[in-house]
């Protein structure tokens, strides 16, 4: 499908939240699956695993228990396997749908093919790309963890990664990283020849800024959607940078989050005694993902939970709007 010319943004609502402290807990990515299953990677103290959820807010079991330390970032590949970068270990780990522990690659060092602490993972050119976070730089394996290239080194300038984090392909095959310490991302094109970049470092939540940026998913419109770490929120941007709209978090109480609310007599009662404004804002956002019918799966991790908005947009033509304006507005006064 092409990119279309232009696009009528008719809205990005807030749809359901799914995932409740005791079932989710710290979430940090997920893939998403068929038939609705979701695969969540849920991150401790000293161990990981893979909580497998469905859209209908379903507890569907986990796997990888006792295989993964640090996890960071989930794929799933296109034969349903799911790969795990884990930088405790400095590895990779694949797992089949049921569980079963297929391979693992990687290990510690800055040569080429091996790892300090990766982060970011997805899928490219049916290999892997992975974002080698403390090594500064991105690296491409086949699946089967054989080192095909890579690139980048530490700095500020064009091209340049600082402590790269999070990591998505589109469907031109463009590489987008959340580039954590330099606060932007950065694109490249498949061979990892620069692009452009946008953001930039913020304390505080102004248009288009980031304060570590730790995720990163482009639909099929070319819009960009970054998991601004340090602003607590996710930044949409267009294929061009420039700034769209933020999501802060509308959450609703998820169906087991009820379930579980309706038989605890003490939380009822203090729910009945303070404000819930807090309740739905996103408390740390390390990961965010787009499905191809447009839904956003944000993961709020300080939250336990995922929360689900849902994209309603109209491809345009040109015949059907106005050549660009220089300076353009919104007033509908």
């Amino acid at each position: 499908m092409t990119r279309p010319y232009a696009l009528l943004r008719a809205g990005f609502p807030y749809l359901k939240t799914i995932g409740m402290r005791r079932m989710t807990n710290f979430p940090v990515d997920l893939a998403i699956g068929d038939e609705g299953r979701l695969y969540l990677l849920l991150r401790g103290d000293a161990a990981s695993e893979i909580k497998i959820w469905h859209f209908d807010d379903e507890d569907l079991g986990s796997i990888g228990e006792g295989e993964l330390t640090w996890a960071v970032g989930i794929v799933r590949d296109p034969d349903g396997n799911l790969i795990v970068t884990d930088e405790a270990l400095h590895r990779v780990s694949i797992f089949g749908e049921d569980g079963t522990l297929l391979a693992r690659w990687g290990g510690r060092g800055d040569a080429p093919g091996s790892f300090n602490r990766p982060a970011g993972i997805a899928l490219n050119d049916g290999g892997v790309l992975i974002a080698d976070s403390l090594n500064h730089r991105i690296q491409r394996f086949t699946v089967d963890g054989r080192f095909l290239s890579g690139w980048g080194r530490r700095g500020s300038g064009p091209g340049e990664l600082d402590l790269p984090w999070g990591i998505a392909v589109d469907e031109m095959g463009d590489v987008y990283v959340a580039d954590w310490g330099n606060d932007r991302v950065q694109r490249f094109d498949r061979d990892g020849r620069y692009l452009m970049s946008f953001g930039k470092s913020s304390n505080g939540n102004p248009r288009g800024a980031l304060r570590r940026p730790s995720g990163v998913d482009v639909d099929a419109h070319g819009d960009v959607y970054v998991a601004d770490w340090g602003n607590n929120r996710v930044v949409q941007f267009d294929e061009s940078g420039r700034y769209l709209d933020q999501f802060v978090g509308d959450a609703t109480l998820s169906k087991v989050g009820m379930r579980y609310i309706r038989g605890n007599l003490k939380i009822l009662r203090q729910r009945e005694m303070t404000s819930l404004e807090s309740t739905k804002r996103l408390r740390r956002t390390p990961s965010v993902k787009i499905d191809d019918s447009g839904r956003l799966y944000i993961v709020d991790h300080g939250g336990h939970r995922v929360q689900i908005y849902r994209k309603e947009a109209y491809r345009l033509e040109p015949h059907e709007i106005m050549e660009e304006q220089r300076s353009p507005s919104l007033d509908t006064q």
